[in-house]
């Protein structure tokens, strides 16, 4: 049984401006540096890491980095961990992706069937899924017996998720929505991926929240 500690990274500078930053390496701001020392702290006295994995992505590996100095670990970066391949949409304000016609049909799939969309110009939803959730699997299986932390980003995280739901990107949807540096603890075994916990924050309440967008 491996034991896997899934989370969305810390408040972004991306986050912060409402950006649909993807690929873009968007750094956490004063409170994601925050809330990954607040994760830091929590894991320290709750659990034993064995290995820590995240996005290349600095705001990923930042959220985690805390927590494998504590454990005396090194991140590894997994490409494949990236958030989802946003295309013409990168780095664009959530607002001009609901009003400009050259997105917003696109972007409303995103906000109201969101395992069907493509971003216009860039990766599928489904695509996605494929990518993390068979990611997520082939490290659960290479750590057989250990705990696991993962660094990441919104959709993987829903992906997985999803995975757990409905054994497809079909459950991937805006009602899921991952907090930043909160906690998902996942259980693999036996070949299936089961959720144990969602959305454990009661280490981020003197720390502050990103406020959700609304797509």
């Amino acid at each position: 049984m491996t034991r896997l500690i899934i989370v969305r990274h810390g408040q972004s500078e991306a986050n912060l401006a409402h950006l649909f930053a993807a690929h873009t390496d968007a750094k956490l701001t004063e409170i994601g540096r925050a809330q990954a020392e607040a994760l830091a702290e929590q894991l320290s006295k709750t659990e034993k890491i064995d290995a820590v994995y995240a996005s290349d992505l600095s705001r990923a590996t930042d959220t985690v980095a805390p927590t494998a100095a504590r454990f005396g670990l090194t991140v590894i970066p997994d490409e494949k961990l990236r958030e989802i391949r946003a295309g013409d949409w990168e780095n664009l304000p959530f607002g001009e992706l609901r009003v400009n016609p050259a997105y917003s049909e696109d972007y409303r799939m995103w906000a109201e069937d969101t395992a069907n969309c493509r971003c216009t110009g860039g990766e599928s939803v489904r695509e996605l899924y494929d990518r993390v959730v068979t990611e997520v699997l082939e490290i659960a299986k290479r750590h057989d017996g250990k705990t696991v932390l993962i660094g990441t980003h919104w959709t993987p995280v829903a992906a997985v998720i999803s995975h757990t739901m409905c054994g497809s990107a079909d459950c991937v949807s805006q009602k899921l929505n991952p907090i930043n540096a909160a906690l998902q603890i996942f259980r693999y075994e036996d070949g299936k991926l089961t959720l144990e916990v969602s959305n454990f924050d009661e280490h981020l309440k003197n720390v502050g929240y990103v406020e959700p967008y609304k797509p």
